[in-house]
């Protein structure tokens, strides 16, 4: 059993950076795409160095980059509101946190269970996005692994909580 919690958790930070490498490409497109226009909007159209799809791009990377990094973040630095736990012993407190663990479990498993339909539909239709015109079907297609490694996470590291199995 810890050999499959240990894998899940690498996994799961691997994601996580990988999201951060997204976020430094997020911001290279922003930073790319203001420059280029305003490069455009100082020689009144004389040098045209932009590019279609910047937007895209950024939202693109931004639903991937959070819901890459959700798996890794399930169970660290959750705001808990200590005026109702503060009494509670620490091993009820490790039990409460998992339960709401596991509701984390249920929101990413409906997540991927919705994105397979979307998926499916966008597959019929052959729907693109519409700067870049990339097929949205495999957009969701990564979208669904993300969203179902993170109901998986959750569902672990919420079964490891409730029988307190310690993470180290």
């Amino acid at each position: 059993m810890r050999v499959l919690f240990n894998t899940i958790d690498s996994i799961a930070h691997w994601m996580h950076r990988v999201s951060g490498l997204l976020l430094i490409l997020m911001m290279a497109v922003v930073v790319v795409d203001v420059s280029t226009r305003t490069i455009f909007s100082l020689s009144e159209g004389g040098i045209d160095l932009t590019f279609r799809g910047g937007i895209e791009l950024v939202s693109f990377g931004l639903l991937y980059c959070i819901l890459l990094s959700m798996p890794h973040c399930v169970d660290k630095g959750q705001v808990v509101v200590d005026l109702f736990t503060q009494g509670f012993s620490a091993t009820l407190q490790q039990r409460i946190g998992g339960i709401y663990t596991l509701g984390f479990a249920a929101l990413g498993l409906a997540m991927s269970w919705r994105f397979l339909i979307a998926y499916e539909d966008a597959l019929v239709t052959h729907e693109v996005s519409q700067d870049l015109i990339l097929p949205i079907s495999r957009i969701y297609l990564v979208v669904i692994v993300a969203t179902l490694f993170l109901g998986m996470r959750s569902l672990l590291v919420g079964i490891r909580d409730l029988l307190l199995i310690t993470n180290r």
